[in-house]
């Protein structure tokens, strides 16, 4: 009996589980700010309009895995508040990119110094081991990852 399959599928229910018990964890423990009333999204998609520039909706929606209706509800939602600008395309009119505002790049500061804060005051309560294990663990999960996404990306 060929029990390589058996094995296989151990691995892939352990991965499946940690994954998901490792990304609670991170979010509830060192990235949610208790008391804050921002949508994970709304971040997600200020900090890449922050690092990488005006983009198309449906870049985004790739880049978070989302579908394009649910990045227009985002989208809507940070357009109301002041934080992103839709702008026509100086290429193609018909396209429109969304692009991060001076009060979009606020929210994200402030977040981020508070998210700073938060996890400093977490990882003070470790071993600087213990930190700098999290810090490589941390390199290792996203490198697989992006790797994982490649090859991916490559056979479909």
């Amino acid at each position: 009996m060929n029990y390589s399959f058996i094995n296989q599928h151990d691995i892939i229910d352990e991965v499946a589980d940690s994954s998901y018990h490792a990304l609670h964890l991170l979010h509830r423990n060192l990235v949610n700010m208790p008391g804050q009333k921002i949508v994970h999204h709304d971040l997600a998609i200020l900090n890449i309009l922050a690092l990488e520039g005006p983009m198309l909706a449906s870049e985004l929606a790739e880049k978070l895995s989302s579908t394009r209706p649910q990045m227009t509800q985002f989208i809507d939602r940070l357009e109301k508040t002041g934080a992103v600008l839709r702008k026509s395309d100086t290429k193609d009119r018909r396209r429109v990119r969304v692009e991060i505002t001076e009060a979009g790049r606020l929210i994200l500061s402030g977040y981020r110094e508070m998210v700073r804060s938060h996890i400093a005051n977490k990882l003070g309560k470790l071993k600087p081991e213990e930190a700098e294990d999290l810090i490589r663990a941390l390199g290792q999960i996203i490198e697989i990852t992006q790797k994982l996404v490649q090859e991916g990306a490559s056979n479909d």
